[in-house]
């Protein structure tokens, strides 16, 4: 028999992707209503000097909780090398969404807000935060199902549009999530990744509900009770415990689970609306969220470099290592939760064993490149030999005069034709030799062609 579910206070949802842009062309975003996320979004209503003592009171309190590196990135707009570029819209639309396969169920929800978070190397993950329809468990499982998915169906004032078409319009200024000469859909699968953190007043005291069971559901988007119900679609004992072992539960009063798709906390007033609690709304919409954004980025940055590993090898292993370097951080703050929280949904992504497999293939590239660089050498050393093997210059002159009179060639055409010869073999010979320099003139030639 299934339990009563227990009331929901207020719910965060937000769900998010990744896509591609050009920094030429960032004012797209702010043509289209966007501005930079303040440090502290409590200061509406404050006049300059007030502004000014509760920024740089933020930007202490960043510095003084989170490590340099993590905390310039990802809040204070401080980072030396590579800065992040946060941006914001509170712009509301209203989505009729729909499940089934004949459209049959019905999500009524609003999109609050977006945000876009743009990253140096012009890779950028946009968040889009919804209110559900109505505060159940029930109405916010289907909303966040309907969420994940690409292709979900949706009306927005009286437009029919599938989900990754409605952010590339309304959120992205045009930019595509699908299609062939699409970068990001390479690499970023087929669903959108989940952020939700419930708040609930009814106690987890065996009564009510089961907060894991709950945390299951709703991270994994199987319907609601399917746990209880012990049916053909309940996850197995097994399987169930191997996925909680990423459960986050430091205090009695909540359950996190971060997973692949997922991340989601279900707890006893764990979270709070902006009104009624600035601080518990902040750790959760900006600093925790920022945290899942950051292993997000890193997650797919290193599928990227798997997946472009053979195209250019020794490019790709720099870039790789220098990205490692950058934003690999095994711990961002000198307390001991964030920490927790970073090193769960960081062991969600499997960032560890991309990084591994990675390494690995790097380790193949370097046996590679050692034999290629012998197989040079060697060649390089016969072509010494060859012409060592000859006395002199005028030994040189001598054989090609000899040649061209055996031919009964003229002087100009002999040489013209000696002249192309040694370029036609000297191409192949000098692409063996300086494969990289090759590359590179290969590659401006075409884009000149393509530019022609």
């Amino acid at each position: 028999m299934q339990q009563d579910l227990p009331h929901i206070d207020v719910a965060l949802i937000k769900v998010t992707g990744v896509f591609t842009f050009s920094k030429k062309n960032i004012r797209i975003f702010t043509q289209a209503g966007y501005n930079t996320i303040p440090i502290s979004d409590n200061i509406s209503d404050l006049n300059l000097s007030q502004k000014d003592e509760i920024v740089q009171s933020a930007k202490k309190w960043y510095k003084d909780n989170y490590y340099h590196e993590f905390a310039s990135l990802m809040f204070t707009g401080e980072a030396e090398n590579k800065p992040m570029k946060p941006l914001l819209r509170d712009q509301s639309f209203n989505l009729t969404l729909y499940l089934g396969k004949n459209n049959e169920r019905i999500i009524n929800s609003i999109c609050v807000n977006q945000e876009l978070f743009l990253f140096n190397n012009e890779v950028g993950i946009f968040a889009l935060t919804f209110e559900p329809e109505s505060l159940n468990f029930n109405s916010i499982s289907d909303l966040t199902v309907a969420l994940k998915s690409f292709d979900s169906n949706l009306t927005y004032n009286q437009t029919e549009y599938k989900f990754h078409e409605f952010i590339s319009k309304q959120v992205l200024a045009g930019i595509p999530l699908r299609g062939d000469n699409v970068q990001a859909d390479a690499y970023s699968g087929s669903k959108f990744k989940i952020y939700t953190i419930i708040s609930t007043p009814d106690l987890d005291d065996g009564k009510k509900y089961n907060r894991d069971k709950l945390v299951y559901e709703i991270g994994t988007g199987s319907r609601i009770g399917e746990m209880g119900l012990n049916g053909y679609n309940s996850p197995s004992a097994e399987y169930f415990d191997e996925l909680m072992k990423n459960s986050i539960k430091v205090f009695n009063n909540y359950t996190g689970l971060a997973l692949l798709d997922s991340f989601t906390v279900i707890g006893t007033k764990v979270f709070s609306s902006r009104q009624e609690n600035f601080i518990s709304f902040n750790t959760y919409n900006r600093v925790y969220f920022a945290i899942y954004i950051l292993n997000l980025y890193i997650r797919y940055n290193i599928f990227r470099f798997n997946a472009v590993f053979n195209e250019n090898p020794v490019k790709t292993r720099e870039e790789f290592e220098e990205f490692i370097n950058e934003y690999n951080f095994s711990h961002i703050s000198f307390n001991f939760l964030p920490n927790i929280f970073h090193q769960k949904i960081h062991d969600a992504q499997n960032i560890d064993e991309e990084i591994k497999h990675f390494e690995k293939r790097l380790g193949s590239l370097a046996t590679k490149i050692q034999e290629n660089q012998e197989k040079r050498q060697a060649t390089l050393l016969g072509l010494v030999s060859l012409l060592t093997g000859l006395s002199s210059f005028t030994d040189i002159i001598d054989l090609f005069e000899t040649t061209r009179v055996g031919l009964a060639l003229s002087s100009t055409l002999f040489y013209s034709l000696l002249g192309l010869m040694i370029v036609i073999i000297a191409i192949p010979v000098l692409a063996f030799l300086f494969p990289e320099n090759f590359k590179k003139v290969k590659k401006k030639i075409t884009k000149k062609k393509k530019a022609n």
